[in-house]
């Protein structure tokens, strides 16, 4: 259960005509294209209606874009939580909320490979700071922000099964102008790592790493175009998983579904292309390319978000902090 103060008026609102029972069927719909727990939609009271009417509140009608960064460990439900959200702002608010995730600025596979070339090896591989497009989201972010009525741009789409950005003409189209902006990603709002860097943590950088390039080169950039990206934000909201150890099994709870569904995301074509869904051991290895700096950021974002949401190893919400309004 949610402690006290984070319940809220919506708690007993769905009776026939309240804002709660009319959105129900809009989250029920959400929640089964993402092949998402139906029962989450029992969070509605609790949990989504709360924050959108906080975010409603916050919100610059007419005047640009609020940018919401929503960071969190891999598989804790940041991108299942932006959907949702995005679509009770959009049917119950009447905002124009767009959701922008960070997977979707990886770099090309070629980007990636050449950067690794004039790196380390270890940058062919999607996931840390330094694997994605921030010119790119520069841009995207300027062009959000200025988007007219009347005016439509395209989001980036990456499919992680084939490793790749999508073709253009498989964005996500947007229509200006835009009130709302979610910006997920497991990284996303991060600060560079204060921590001695010096010594390997894992398997992965005792092989790979030896000389710490990599590790130093993420936190550098972590230090320069992302933290111009992340400046960018105006909210921020961090979701805390109860330990690290949690953060696999909810990753690999994550690509089974891929696993699960790649008929129903490829259709016909699933035969064609080469795809790129993790075995467990598979899993295991690439999650040590995350792990430095999601212990880091477990250990420094509580401290630094504006609203905490704090996840039990079920991946539910058990408490939420907002800031203190002056």
């Amino acid at each position: 259960m949610f402690k006290q103060h984070c319940k809220s008026n919506y708690m007993h609102a769905s009776q026939p005509g309240s804002l709660s029972h009319r959105l129900r069927f809009e989250v029920e719909q959400t929640l089964a294209s993402l092949y998402a727990a139906p029962s989450l939609i029992d969070q509605l009271d609790s949990l989504y209606l709360p924050f959108s009417s906080w975010i409603d509140k916050k919100a610059n009608i007419g005047k640009g874009p609020l940018f919401v960064g929503v960071g969190g460990a891999q598989g804790c439900g940041k991108t299942t939580f932006c959907s949702v959200i995005s679509r009770v702002l959009r049917k119950g608010f009447d905002l124009n909320c767009v959701v922008l995730s960070l997977d979707d600025l990886y770099s090309t596979r070629y980007d990636r490979l050449k950067y690794a070339n004039q790196t380390t090896d270890m940058f062919s591989v999607r996931g840390v700071p330094g694997t994605h497009d921030i010119e790119l989201a520069m841009v995207l972010f300027e062009r959000l922000r200025n988007l007219k009525e009347g005016e439509v741009m395209r989001l980036p789409c990456f499919d992680k099964s084939i490793d790749d950005r999508k073709a253009v003409h498989l964005w996500q189209e947007v229509q200006g102008p835009v009130d709302v902006v979610l910006f997920e990603g497991w990284c996303v709002g991060a600060p560079p790592m204060n921590s001695a860097l010096k010594h390997p943590i894992n398997q992965l950088e005792q092989e790979m790493d030896v000389n710490g390039l990599w590790r130093k080169t993420i936190n550098d950039r972590l230090k320069k175009d992302y933290k111009d990206l992340f400046a960018k934000i105006d909210l921020m909201l961090w979701m805390q998983a109860p330990h690290y150890d949690v953060v696999y099994d909810w990753r690999n709870k994550q690509e089974r579904m891929l696993e699960s569904h790649l008929h129903d995301i490829h259709g016909i074509l699933l035969d064609t292309i080469d795809l790129k869904v993790m075995s467990e051991e598979e899993l295991r290895r690439f999650m040590q390319y995350y792990e430095r700096l999601t212990c880091h950021l477990l250990a420094v974002m509580p401290d630094k978000t504006d609203v905490l949401f704090k996840l039990n190893e079920a991946q539910e919400v058990i408490d939420i902090r907002f800031p203190v309004e002056h």
